[in-house]
């Protein structure tokens, strides 16, 4: 199911939500994180990647995350609908280059929906529609998988 010019449903939901749910898969994620990854991909003009499953890849749960998964925090955005881990498929993508530019440029991110950065990742950025309350982006750190997350992802 074709969501925007580029991303179709299946990048944003687990393999196992779109069996049960096809279609429908759309009700559990806030379409703010769709607006948010076509926002990247006309910025910077180069492919991204959020999950592949259905391409026969392995990311799964880059959008949307089971509630029972050991993969990041215990209260994470993605388990809300509300965050992507995007990746570029070009090697000459530098995520620091793209995070100073959410600095430089931040009414135009915040506009799309941005709200939340993860700072400290190398291959992906962490983008997500979490309501704070602010009116500037919050920039997060990544933690480690083996460090306390709380509710930072």
């Amino acid at each position: 199911m074709r969501l925007t010019k580029h991303f179709i449903i299946q990048e944003f939901v687990p393999k196992g939500i779109w069996e049960k749910y096809g279609g429908r898969s759309i009700w559990f994620i806030d379409y703010k994180i769709v607006t948010i990854a076509e926002f990247f991909r006309n910025r910077y003009g180069k492919p991204i990647t959020i999950n592949d499953w259905h391409k026969g890849g392995n990311r799964n749960q880059a959008g949307l995350r089971y509630w029972n998964t050991s993969i990041g925090a215990s209260m994470s955005q993605h388990k809300f609908g509300r965050a992507d881990d995007l990746k570029w498929l070009s090697e000459s993508m530098d995520m620091n280059e793209i995070r100073k530019d959410i600095k430089n440029q931040e009414s135009e991110f915040l506009e799309c929906g941005l709200t939340t950065i993860e700072e400290g990742t190398d291959s992906w950025i962490h983008a997500d529609c979490r309501h704070i309350g602010l009116n500037h982006i919050y920039f997060i750190p990544f933690y480690l998988k083996n460090e306390k997350r709380g509710l930072n992802s």
